[in-house]
């Protein structure tokens, strides 16, 4: 195990909140606005929902403090299939990253540096949240917690705020395409937030089992809810299909807030206050990348691969040659076909960690057998009177 400090439950709550409610700020939002055609809010809550209860299983796997989600792979499915499953796993979040470092690439060229070359961008992008992985957890987390404060205040006001522009006869259908569709394109894209699995690599980092486990159903809770909201918004200000065409929601969405000829360029603080909360985001999600590999190799020094895993980010999100190839990407391989990976993997660790599980017990409760009994008599013989 990878020892690197403690955190507080409120900074866990923080840490990831934004990182799994920072994916409604760019540009993979149109995943769930395409494939829940007018029900985006019920795909979110089924994908979403089927991934909590994923790791709500497992959970009660992680008592021990001493490991996280690489060492209970490693105990519970051996050195070899577990490092093998964790590669996979490994693999599936650098891409899912790089897609994502992508996808805030685009929307810092059109909100802050439309003429700067791409590579450029990418390239600070990437040392940008890298240095931080270097000051550890604690670091990290103290600074989520502060953007959590401001990520919170800009998304209840951006609510409040855009409620004025929205219209009821936008309301979408309540259950969309059709209950039976929405249930498919729902287990299909579980892997959109697939960045739940981040939670169980989290454990050594928290000393109390039961404040962990209280933070996981906060975390979840609050995503869910607040997620809803803004997308139930965001259709009743863009109705579909013409919220399917807009590659950036959050700045057409801020681009429409209006206060009067005094008070002019406000999106500009909502944009700058993104950008900032984007980099904490991403940050902890190197620093997840760093620990995971670190972890698979048994090493103690998880620091040493930042700069490599940088790297092959910076050659990833270059790959695709539009946005719309990159959120393609996401959508057909990562998701669709991915969901074998993201949801396949975790529940062979949860069958074969249970059925351990339940076998320890029975032998430990199995009466024992006359053979067993003789032996256990013949090794205490009784004393002579």
């Amino acid at each position: 195990m990878i020892k690197d400090g403690h955190i507080s439950p409120s900074q866990l709550l923080a840490l990831m909140t934004i990182i799994i409610m920072g994916k409604g700020f760019d540009s993979s939002l149109l995943i769930l606005i395409h494939w829940g055609h007018n029900a985006a809010e019920l795909l979110l809550i089924i994908s979403e929902g089927l991934m909590i209860g994923l790791i709500a299983l497992l959970l009660p796997l992680m008592h021990d403090q001493q490991k996280n989600l690489v060492d209970l792979f490693y105990e519970t499915l051996g050195p070899i299939i577990g490092s093998l499953c964790c590669l996979i796993l490994f693999i599936s979040l650098l891409l899912d990253f790089s897609m994502n470092v992508r996808y805030d690439l685009d929307q810092i060229r059109v909100a802050f540096l439309p003429t700067t070359p791409p590579m450029v961008i990418l390239f600070i992008t990437i040392i940008a949240v890298i240095i931080p992985v270097y000051y550890g957890i604690e670091v990290l987390a103290r600074f989520n917690l502060l953007m959590f404060t401001v990520f919170m205040f800009m998304l209840l006001t951006l609510i409040f705020v855009s409620s004025k522009l929205t219209h009821i006869s936008y309301l979408p259908p309540v259950l969309g395409p059709g209950l039976p569709t929405l249930i498919k394109n729902g287990v299909q894209h579980t892997g959109y937030f697939g960045e739940y699995l981040v939670f169980l690599m989290l454990r050594p980092y928290v000393r109390s089992y039961v404040s962990y486990r209280r933070t996981f159903y906060l975390t979840s809770s609050l995503s869910i809810v607040l997620g809803v909201i803004a997308l139930l918004i965001n259709q009743m200000i863009f109705p579909y299909p013409n919220n399917d065409m807009l590659f950036f929601p959050f700045l057409e969405m801020v681009k429409l807030i209006y206060f009067g000829r005094f008070i002019q360029h406000i999106e500009a603080i909502y944009a700058v206050t993104w950008l900032v909360v984007t980099f904490a985001r991403l940050s902890l999600l190197m620093y997840i990348l760093s620990l995971m590999a670190g972890s698979i190799a048994r090493a103690h020094n998880y620091r040493r691969f930042a700069p490599s895993i940088g790297a092959m980010v910076f050659y990833i999100a270059i790959l695709p040659a539009t946005l719309s190839d990159a959120i393609d990407f996401k959508d057909i391989v990562l998701e669709k076909r991915g969901i074998l990976l993201y949801g396949g993997i975790p529940i062979l660790l949860l069958i074969v960690a249970y059925w351990k599980k339940w076998r320890g017990k029975y032998h430990a409760h199995k009466p024992p057998t006359s053979g067993q009994k003789k032996s256990k008599k013949e090794t205490n013989p009784q004393p002579q009177t």
